[in-house]
């Protein structure tokens, strides 16, 4: 049993490991510039250098299951942090596009290996509500750490879009802390031999389809919010709104934003419950209409930060929900699936951004209203599902 200052720093390196799953994004401000330094690459090939890593991320999610089980899960995520700490510092001295692209695939490796653990970890050592609120804090600490390495590699951009890639030196303490004060789950004797779900089977009430359900609503909606991602400092430029460095920090105060709405998901999950999906959802898709319609950088301030919020809510419910469908012995599977989702979602943004519209405004604001018909659609199904629950009878007999 873990106590004291032995129990609060595994908590500090567990949660430090979620900084590597939205990190391929930090450096989408310096958008602008790598397309002046590579005019033979078009617009959307430009914006793949930070999607192609979720394409490598969402194969690896599924291979680190595979590795894990002959290495360890420790040594599987130290694996993943040093694969990761390498390559993503490549671009920072490489003058040649292919060589940065074969960087960003091997970073997407790298997290593809670690991610994983970062959520299966937490069920190792932590049950009950502090299991619940580490999955809360785990979407803030991802949140909070995109957001400091956005914030620097806009200040970076200032030097060269060379140097904002030096943000990702940020993997190292995450990589040592890992090292010295994370156990190993199958030496430490903390993995569960029965799940507190047991009792309902590994295809309890549906549990793999509603899993397959909740990875379609994640991909859904990463590939309309990244648009926003990788649209926001062109919009910048194209509607003379700012510069790509204010366009970096206001993703670095969205990814503010999703930190204080993953420490409050909480408290906020204890009143409306499963409601806190559709309710972020549309929120979120609210505030992005907002930002690419807005004429100002106040404006686009604001909406980020109530979409930012909401977001942040609506996400860990995903993977709490995830938890309650699964059994110790389908949790690696499910949360791999909802994983590639989100990461196969994240990959297509750049291509959904570019039907979307043929401005970075217009593929904004078209994702907005695409992200609140998404929350209708989740809405609804929870109605149905709602009413057919307390009407069993009704539902079996077609009335």
């Amino acid at each position: 049993m873990l106590t004291g200052a032995r129990k609060w720093i595994l908590i500090v390196s567990l949660l430090a490991l979620n900084i590597v799953e939205q990190a391929a994004s930090a450096i989408s401000g310096a958008i602008p510039q790598m397309a002046q330094s590579f005019p033979q690459q078009s617009q959307v090939q430009i914006e793949l250098v930070t999607t192609v890593v979720s394409v490598f991320v969402t194969i690896f999610v599924l291979v680190s299951g595979f590795i894990s089980n002959r290495i360890g899960q420790k040594q599987t995520a130290i694996l993943g942090l040093l694969i990761a700490s390498v390559s993503s510092i490549i671009p920072a001295f490489a003058t040649n596009f292919t060589v940065v692209m074969v960087s960003r695939a091997v970073l997407g490796i790298g997290i593809g290996l670690a991610n994983p653990l970062a959520i299966s970890l937490i069920g190792e050592f932590f049950e009950g509500d502090t299991l619940a609120n580490l999955m809360g804090w785990r979407s803030a600490i991802a949140g909070i750490g995109v957001s400091l390495m956005t914030l620097a590699a806009g200040y970076l951009l200032q030097i060269s879009w060379h140097a904002a890639y030096l943000v990702y030196l940020l993997f190292i303490p995450t990589l040592i802390l890992f090292i010295f004060f994370v156990p190993e789950p199958e030496k430490f004797n903390l993995n569960k031999e029965q799940s507190k779900n047991d009792d309902l089977g590994d295809e309890k009430g549906g549990s793999r389809l509603g899993v397959v359900l909740l990875a379609i609503v994640l991909f859904l909606f990463f590939t309309l919010a990244m648009v926003m991602m990788v649209k926001l400092a062109t919009m910048y430029v194209e509607e003379k709104i700012g510069t790509p460095t204010q366009a970096s920090t206001v993703l670095s105060i969205l990814g503010f934003a999703q930190l204080i709405g993953g420490a409050l998901f909480g408290t906020v999950y204890k009143f409306l419950h499963a409601k806190i999906l559709p309710l972020g959802i549309l929120i979120g898709g609210i505030g992005t209409v907002i930002i690419g319609t807005a004429s100002t950088n106040g404006l686009v301030i604001i909406a980020a930060i109530v979409s930012g919020v909401c977001s942040g809510m609506a996400i860990p419910y995903i993977f709490t929900k995830v938890s309650d469908l699964s059994t110790t012995k389908s949790a690696p599977l499910n949360n791999a699936i909802v994983l590639v989702g989100s990461n196969l979602g994240s990959f297509l943004a750049p291509y959904t951004g570019s039907f979307l519209g043929a401005s970075a405004a217009s593929a904004i604001t078209n994702a907005g209203y695409l992200t609140i018909g998404l929350a209708i659609l989740v809405a609804l199904y929870m109605a149905i599902r709602y009413r057919n629950n307390a009407h069993p009878k009704a539902f079996h007999s077609g009335n």
